[in-house]
């Protein structure tokens, strides 16, 4: 039975197919425009998947490089403060020792204390240094107040807060991208780190006392202690060490004081020299937290004791060695945030490597999945703008093919 197919059924077919022709070489022409193969979803569901795992790992890889790059500008910014803080350290103490001659008299020491002074406000410069945004790199989360500040007496007060910002580097890698002003300028031990030994200020004798070392732990008592010196029934000189909390360290008799032997006591060992008399005293108690300012300040008021006689001398002296250990304390602690800072350097730069290497590899799955084969599509191209011709020529002669025209 012979089928029937109407004009207008025709004239359908003949438009769809080359409709669906025009499509194709539309879509092969876009996708030579843009040099990729799948241009929606649905071209390839696998692949489309696929492509969107490898940019979001090449989108996590450059925003771990960015952010390693924000954290190392800041890094270095702070290394290079730190290196020349490091030197105004240095150059104080060079001053400290040059002051501490016993030749020098008071003029001499004010040239000293003048320049010392004026590396002070060195070092509170580079305690309120800034990046290029503006931002202040050493008041934590407080970006925006400078950090420190120096009222009328000329102590030195921190503004900021122990904020520090954590950035990641990697999936797992979090690196601190500065330090507070806090951590840097003012957490530092004073005396050796484990003990400060002073002498009263009104001590009339020469003696001067060492640093004090904890020779044996297991016997130690914490406390805050004092020697005093007094004279016993036979005239010789004696000596009681008493805790604030603890009390006497010892029972009658007491110890004869003898310039050649070390002190022990309750795991403690320390040693004056010189002559102390009946009534002089010192100190000794744990390290406790300075800022590196109170500790020029420290050195610049030691520095300003006269020294014309034995007395005052030892009184000098014994001010002088703790200056001089608070800024041996500082100058190591500034070194260890530096070490901190460098080996944070170093994590970054690692991390940046990963990461770009990571990048690179995503890079090129992406490229395998995604990209055009362009001599594919040329040839794809030619053949379909081919069927399209043939469409377009066929649908002109099939639309002449009409009982009409034989009438």
């Amino acid at each position: 039975m012979p089928i029937r197919i109407s004009t207008s059924q025709v004239f359908t077919q003949g438009a769809n197919s080359i409709l669906d022709n025009q499509s194709k070489v539309n879509q092969t022409q876009l996708q030579l425009s843009k040099g990729t193969r799948i241009l929606k979803p649905s071209d390839d569901p696998i692949g489309s998947a696929v492509a969107l795992d490898l940019q979001k790992q090449i989108d996590n890889s450059l925003q771990f490089i960015s952010n390693g790059q924000t954290a190392e500008t800041k890094l270095a910014v702070e290394e290079s403060a730190l290196a020349n803080v490091t030197d105004i350290l240095q150059r104080i103490r060079d001053l400290t020792l040059q002051g501490a001659n016993a030749t020098m008299n008071q003029t001499d020491r004010q040239a000293i204390i003048v320049e010392i002074e004026q590396r002070m406000d060195e070092l509170i410069g580079l305690g309120n240094s800034q990046l290029a945004s503006g931002e202040y790199l050493f008041s934590g989360f407080k970006t925006n107040v400078k950090p420190f500040s120096r009222d009328g007496t000329g102590s030195v007060t921190y503004n900021g807060d122990q904020g520090v910002l954590n950035v990641n580097v990697n999936t797992s890698v979090r690196v601190e991208s500065g330090n507070s002003g806090d951590e840097v300028f003012f957490d530092i031990k004073t005396g050796n780190g484990s003990f400060v030994t002073e002498g009263d200020s009104s001590n009339l004798g020469t003696g001067v006392i060492s640093a004090a070392v904890l020779e044996d732990p297991t016997v130690y008592v914490g406390d805050q202690y004092s020697v005093d010196f007094s004279l016993s029934g036979s005239g010789a000189l004696q000596y009681q060490i008493t805790g604030a909390n603890t009390g006497p360290v010892y029972a009658a008799p007491l110890p004869l004081f003898d310039e050649d032997a070390s002190i022990s006591f309750n795991g403690i060992n320390f040693s004056i020299s010189g002559f102390p008399q009946a009534g002089d005293s010192f100190s000794i108690e744990p390290s406790f937290r300075q800022s590196v300012f109170a500790t020029v300040n420290q050195v610049v008021s030691a520095l300003k004791i006269p020294n014309n006689t034995a007395t005052l001398q030892a009184t000098f002296q014994n001010a002088l060695n703790v200056g001089l250990q608070n800024l041996d304390q500082a100058m190591n602690h500034i070194d260890e945030v530096r070490a901190s800072v460098g080996s944070r350097l170093n994590v970054i730069e690692s991390e940046a490597e990963i990461n770009e290497s990571l990048k690179v590899e995503a890079q090129s799955a992406l490229s395998v999945v995604k990209d055009l084969d362009y001599a594919e599509a040329i040839t794809e191209l030619n053949k379909r703008t081919l069927a399209l011709q043939a469409a377009q020529q066929s649908f002109v002669q099939v639309q002449n093919l009409s009982l009409f025209e034989f009438i």
